[in-house]
């Protein structure tokens, strides 16, 4: 991995997406008048002050990680007199301020729109970037639409398609993936297709669908990829090989899979495989890489086409990019801003079920971010696309919004909890006896940040 790549993803993504983060908490100070400070580029010590504009200090500190934002009050000391205030902070800061606001004169709402706008600058700034995505290049999967298993009595049996064939066309409309295909069926009562068979071009194959089920079969599973000196290179499987069953018992979905290989450390497998229309066996022991017990494949569904009665993968898929309009780009930014949302809110949910591992669910620190984001930048410089690492930094600023509103002490949500406890209340909690929790919640949250920083070092986080 490369420390270079590591440091570049740093400073252009994570660095940026926290000023963007303390830039939230700045605005909505300087709209509701809570007075700021100071307002730094980096950590301190200070290096430098840029200017003073206002009640406001802009500074240039040294150490490079993001930024702050320091307002009047947010050392939880009770609202003095005006007098006692500009007097304080004369001495502090060294230059006269006046009429200055605290955070706790702030009203209940105003302190809540001050903490909730540092995680809602970074979810626009996510949905900006799955914009920016739709304009620089959306990615597409173009691949051979291939049937790799025909089920007995179902239409595709009567329509005669046999394991192997590549579905080229519905009705006359090119089709270059799987969920293409599934478009372009869904509802149809009848349709036609154009199938390549070895060397020879098929046209109107009429398929009349009908409703089919494989024994509760709702996919099989498509070899993407084979580690080189893997279990499973070594036994000859092969990128867009199709596992059909396990020991003769039919292969479900991935999980069963998953689960299947994942028990039987050392102990043989025989796997039934489709390759074009051939279909045969191979034995697989699985065993320990890097921690886990694997076979040395990446797998993807090959969805059961439920009126079609067959199998269907993507072979020989590749990703291409394709420039979106403004319209397009703003439903893809909208679509994937909802869909990363989704896919975090059903984290939890996973992890209880076991559809989620402890390791793939493992928190990471700025160290783990960084070796993510390296070979994420790695990637998009070897595919001369920008998606991958824009992608990234959009999952990280969702990440960092979403974090920072959970209820901890010491956490933008935290303070919002209590705000929320004082408006049930009718009355706010003394400020001294409040700064005593977030600190003590702070320094949790550094404690376990320092354990997760010395665990992403001893075990390097390294994407599949």
């Amino acid at each position: 991995m490369s420390i270079t790549l590591m440091l570049i993803s740093f400073i252009f993504a994570l660095i940026p997406l926290v000023i963007i983060h303390e830039l939230g908490h700045f605005f909505a100070a300087k709209s509701v008048g809570i007075t700021v400070l100071e307002f730094g580029i980096g950590f301190p010590p200070k290096a430098a002050t840029l200017f003073v504009k206002g009640d406001t200090e802009y500074t240039l500190n040294w150490l490079p990680l993001g930024g702050f934002v320091r307002p009047y009050g947010e050392d939880f000391v009770a609202p003095q007199s005006p007098e006692v205030a500009q007097a304080a902070l004369a001495e502090i800061e060294g230059r006269k301020i006046e009429n200055p606001k605290s955070v706790f004169e702030a009203g209940p709402w105003e302190r809540i729109w001050f903490f909730i706008a540092g995680p809602l600058f970074n979810f626009i700034a996510a949905f900006l970037i799955f914009v920016l995505i739709g304009f620089t290049g959306i990615p597409e999967t173009v691949a051979e639409v291939s049937v790799a298993e025909v089920f007995s009595g179902s239409s595709a049996e009567a329509a005669g398609l046999r394991p192997g064939d590549v579905i080229t066309h519905v009705d006359n409309e090119r089709v270059e993936r799987v969920s293409q295909f599934e478009e372009a069926t869904r509802g149809k009562e009848q349709y036609t297709l154009t199938i390549k068979r070895d060397k020879e071009i098929i046209d109107d194959v009429l398929v009349k669908p009908m409703p089919f089920a494989a024994e509760g079969i709702e996919s099989r599973v498509l070899i993407l990829d084979v580690l080189e000196d893997s279990p499973a290179d070594q036994a000859g499987l092969l990128p867009d090989d199709v596992v059909l069953a396990v020991d003769g018992e039919p292969v479900k979905d991935i999980n069963f899979l998953s689960d299947y290989t994942d028990a039987r450390e050392g102990q043989p497998i025989v796997f039934t495989v489709a390759r074009g229309d051939e279909t045969f066996e191979l034995t697989i022991t699985p065993e320990k890489i890097d921690g886990d017990v694997r076979v040395g494949i990446t797998i993807a569904a090959a969805p059961l086409d439920d009126t079609l009665g067959a199998v269907l993968a993507n072979r020989d898929a590749k990703t291409i990019t394709r420039t979106a309009g403004a319209g397009e780009a703003l439903s893809y930014g909208a679509t994937m801003f909802w869909r990363t949302i989704s896919l975090m809110a059903s984290f939890p949910s996973q992890l209880i079920s076991g559809e989620l591992s402890a390791q793939e669910a493992r928190p990471v620190s700025p160290v783990g971010v960084s070796q993510i984001g390296g070979q994420v930048l790695e990637q998009s410089i070897e595919e001369s696309v920008v998606y991958p690492f824009l992608g990234f930094m959009a999952l990280i600023s969702i990440a960092l919004a979403v974090t920072n509103l959970l209820p901890i002490p010491g956490l933008d949500g935290g303070r919002i909890l209590f705000v929320v406890i004082e408006l049930l209340r009718g009355k706010p909690m003394e400020p001294e006896r409040e700064g005593v929790v977030h600190i003590i919640g702070l320094l949790f949250l550094l404690s376990l940040m320092a354990i997760v920083v010395v665990m992403d070092i001893i075990n390097p986080i390294t994407l599949n």
